[in-house]
């Protein structure tokens, strides 16, 4: 018996997944960036990266 209504259930949360998907809809805004660099040039911050405190690989010869 639990386990159609598992079944159920987990059927349900697909079909809102999908229809979510298809729709485009999100319960959280998305924000959007305006004035993004298209490329690496346009960007010189991005060679400094800054996304963790680990150090960067200094492998090699």
């Amino acid at each position: 018996m639990m386990t159609k209504a598992y079944a159920v259930f987990g059927g349900l949360v697909l079909v809102l997944f999908s229809w979510a998907q298809y729709t485009g809809w999100s319960p959280w805004g998305v924000d959007e960036v305006k004035n993004v660099p298209k490329s690496i040039r346009d960007n010189p911050g991005s060679y400094r990266s800054s996304y963790g405190w680990s150090r960067p690989y200094t492998g090699g010869k």
